[in-house]
């Protein structure tokens, strides 16, 4: 509790540079932390100062996400869309669940619905943290537009025509039982991957979907992620037994 209220009353954004000295007076500065950043460097402060508030708020209201859970939406609002990490809308949401992560993520179909709690409870963060941005759709309006993104989101994440050549690589390989968390594994099936004819490799890949628009400030991510953790529903469902 004492963490969360720590970061509640610091909502204005900013990090303490400095150290409270016996006296009780503060030493140092305190830096505004950027919800915009331009730089890596910037992007990596912001990213971890919003994950460190989730996780606190995650224990403090009991919400049954994972602490991690915002790592998605924030990485893909930096990286494809305006970068804006508390700054939402109706559109940005679409972009990520309905185009971004049918081309780039792999889930698998029982933990759908856990993205979409995930993403609920991340806008749902912002706006009782005061972090929402005040040029952002009202919380209400962004909850309904997932509601109504969802079936959407479910129908695209199956379509294999959307994949990017990543996902479609990876899925693959994963059908064929490699772990992706055994770098050895992963490295004999790309090397037997690239030894297949060129038509079979083909019918993986394909020509991959519509390339996503590169962004203004030149911030690129791979053309396909690696799955999600598979252990945040399994867990939940053990703690409800």
């Amino acid at each position: 509790m004492g963490r969360f209220l720590e970061q509640a009353a610091d909502q204005a954004g900013t990090i303490d540079l400095g150290s409270v000295s016996k006296d009780g007076e503060v030493i140092g500065e305190t830096a505004p932390i950027d919800w915009s950043p331009e730089s890596d460097e910037d992007y990596e402060i912001a990213r971890t100062e919003l994950k460190e508030r989730f996780a606190a708020w995650c224990a403090d209201t009991g919400a049954a996400v994972e602490p991690d859970a915002p790592e998605g939406p924030i990485h893909y609002k930096w990286s494809f869309l305006d970068g804006r990490l508390t700054h939402w809308t109706r559109n940005d949401l679409a972009e990520i669940y309905v185009e971004i992560y049918p081309a780039k993520v792999m889930v698998e179909e029982e933990e759908l619905g856990d993205v979409m709690a995930e993403a609920r409870a991340f806008l749902t963060f912002l706006a009782e943290t005061d972090l929402l941005d005040v040029d952002s759709e009202p919380i209400d309006v962004l909850l309904g537009h997932l509601d109504l993104v969802e079936p959407h989101f479910r129908r695209n994440m199956a379509d294999p025509s959307l994949f990017s050549f990543g996902k479609r690589l990876w899925t693959t390989a994963t059908a064929e039982g490699v772990r992706l968390d055994d770098p050895e594994a992963v490295e004999a099936f790309m090397a037997d991957f690239n030894a297949r004819p060129r038509s079979e490799r083909e019918e993986v890949l394909g020509r991959g979907p519509a390339v996503l628009p590169r962004p203004k400030t030149g911030r690129v991510t791979p053309p396909g992620t690696m799955p999600r953790p598979k252990s945040s529903s399994a867990k939940r469902r053990k703690r409800k037994r």
